[in-house]
């Protein structure tokens, strides 16, 4: 039986001059080691402009779909992540 691992993509919008997104970073790397299968992408708003659906930084968007605005407790973004996992 062939199984095909589906790769999620998590990506996080911040920008220089938001004072939480230093957490947000510290949240990333606590949390994304137990993810090996997700991709992570970390958008610097100063670099590339928001899309229509994110007005605000930090914004967590998993497979382009907003699960936190603002950053989660890492309780929360664990079991959002293994959540989707599990399908």
């Amino acid at each position: 039986c062939y199984h095909r691992h589906i790769m999620h993509t998590l990506t996080v919008y911040i920008a220089d001059d938001c004072w939480s997104c230093a957490e947000t970073q510290r949240i990333l790397d606590d949390i994304m080691p137990n993810f090996p299968n997700v991709l992570l992408n970390v958008v610097d708003m100063e670099q590339e402009p928001m899309p229509e659906n994110v007005f605000a930084v930090p914004t967590y968007l998993l497979d382009g779909k907003i699960i936190s605005l603002g950053n989660p407790t890492r309780d929360a973004l664990q079991k959002r992540l293994v959540s989707i996992m599990n399908k």
